[in-house]
């Protein structure tokens, strides 16, 4: 399990509450206030490419207009509502999403989500896991999921929040690919086709060779040579697969400031400065890390492990919003 942060409103002063909500989602959306009291309660955890949230809140509206064209957002968002209500839907278009019903929200169009009370889970997905769900993400943005039809995804949804506290690391990619079938059966109740058994099939080989850099991350020489040899996927495979991750090269090396990112968020490795935890992670030395580090989040790593700290021991939106903000940067 990867929980990325945990906000509560009753934490803060009426009068601050909603400030630091806005604060938290200041890069997704801008949020105002209606008529009906403000509060939310939002638990965040991270899976294999995959977030997922668990939220109530009331009170309040998130809007994506402007930012659409500025933020770097580029995938799906799925919203299956428990209790309450949820408005939701294409900017000027929102439906009302009732208890067993969700919605898919594309973040690449404008969009808008609200409500006076609401119990939901929130998915966000990479836009190739919807694709290997469905095939064609075209028309997907506003998709409403019918109780019946989502019935299956539902139950699993509700099931995954109540035992992601627990669950092993090892077992994500599992949990994703299950997602994207309960996602093709609740979309395509029919047969997905075969578009969508194709984008399967290369979500598969995306990720098999994700997990192959993973396990061999502390090896500096590590390289395409190594990734054909032990896959068998050919050089031109591999750069149509990581083509919208800068190519492969370019992924080794997210990948290893991703796992930089979160040994400096885990407390088991304070006693390790960035000069030992480098080599483990395949940089060249200290400075070739920082400078990456600091091009690839806008803080150096030093500085981000002091806030990483303060906000283990005292919570705090700013560093709640950074965990969250560099989570998405693996959706892209």
């Amino acid at each position: 399990m990867s929980e990325i942060f945990v906000f509560d409103s009753a934490a803060y002063d009426p009068d601050v509450a909603f400030a630091r909500y806005c604060d938290l989602y200041a890069r997704g959306a801008d949020v105002e206030r209606t008529d009906a009291p403000f509060y939310a309660r939002v638990r965040s955890w991270r899976l294999e490419r995959t977030i997922v949230f668990a939220r109530e809140y009331g009170g309040i509206r998130h809007r994506r207009r402007e930012r659409v064209e500025s933020d770097g957002f580029d995938h799906f968002v799925l919203s299956h509502v428990i209790g309450g209500e949820l408005f939701a839907g294409p900017d000027g278009h929102a439906m009302t999403i009732r208890p067993g019903e969700s919605v898919l929200l594309d973040t690449c169009e404008p969009s808008e989500t609200g409500a006076d009370g609401v119990v939901q889970i929130t998915v966000s997905l990479a836009r190739d896991a919807v694709r290997a769900a469905v095939g064609d993400v075209q028309g997907l943005h506003g998709y409403r999921i019918g109780e019946r039809e989502g019935g299956l995804l539902a139950a699993f949804l509700r099931a995954l929040v109540e035992q992601m506290p627990h669950l092993p690391f090892a077992a994500h990619s599992t949990i994703t690919r299950t997602l994207i079938d309960l996602l093709s059966v609740a979309v395509s109740p029919l047969g997905s086709g075969a578009r969508a058994e194709f984008y399967r099939l290369e979500h598969v080989r995306f990720e098999t060779v994700r997990r192959l850099i993973e396990a061999n991350i502390g090896v500096a020489d590590f390289s395409v040579q190594h990734i054909t040899q032990a896959t068998g996927i050919s050089r031109a495979g591999l750069y149509r697969l990581f083509e919208s991750s800068g190519g492969v090269n370019r992924f080794i090396q997210q990948c290893r400031l991703q796992q930089l990112r979160e040994r400096l968020d885990n407390r088991v490795f304070d006693s390790l400065s960035l000069a030992e935890l480098a080599p483990t992670l395949g940089f060249a030395d200290e400075s070739h890390a920082s400078r990456l580090f600091k091009q690839a989040f806008g803080i150096p790593p030093g500085a981000y492990r002091a806030i990483s700290i303060r906000g283990a021991q005292d919570p705090a939106v700013e560093m709640m919003a950074r965990r969250w903000n560099s989570s998405l940067t693996e959706l892209r």
